[in-house]
């Protein structure tokens, strides 16, 4: 809808709610969020939350 940051912002605060979830299906919901940014691909802020949420789902 237009709205990245907030988008962005939202998903980066549920990414430690997942973690602590350690359900399969809420690390899928953020996989197809950041799938579903490709069009934005090129925003700094898409390629720092990419990065953050891959570093994020490693640890």
């Amino acid at each position: 809808m237009g709205e990245l940051k907030q988008a962005l912002d939202s998903a980066r605060a549920a990414i430690p709610m997942t973690k602590a979830l350690s359900s399969a299906r809420s690390v899928e919901r953020l996989g197809d969020f950041a799938g579903q940014l490709e069009p934005y691909g090129t925003s700094m802020m898409v390629q720092e939350f990419r990065d953050h949420l891959n570093r994020e789902l490693a640890a």
